[in-house]
């Protein structure tokens, strides 16, 4: 698996994590990590602390992936 498909998985499953995690939060909670977003109608939007775990989860993937790359 080369590194340009390891990213698209990591960024799949990335938003798969990220959204099953916000979906089991608290309404009040959850608002730390996406908002409305006003420009787009029933859209939303991350927050600079939701961006933040995204890209942890997205990295902490593609990090896994990569490695197991390695161990081929």
């Amino acid at each position: 698996m080369n590194t340009e498909k390891n990213f698209e998985t990591a960024s799949e499953l990335a938003d798969n994590i990220y959204f099953m995690f916000i979906d089991s939060l608290f309404d009040d909670i959850a608002e730390e990590y996406v908002v409305t977003d006003e420009d787009n109608v029933g859209g939303t939007k991350n927050t600079e602390k939701g961006s933040e775990l995204y890209y942890q989860i997205e990295n902490a993937i593609q990090i896994t992936l990569d490695k197991q790359k390695g161990e081929q």
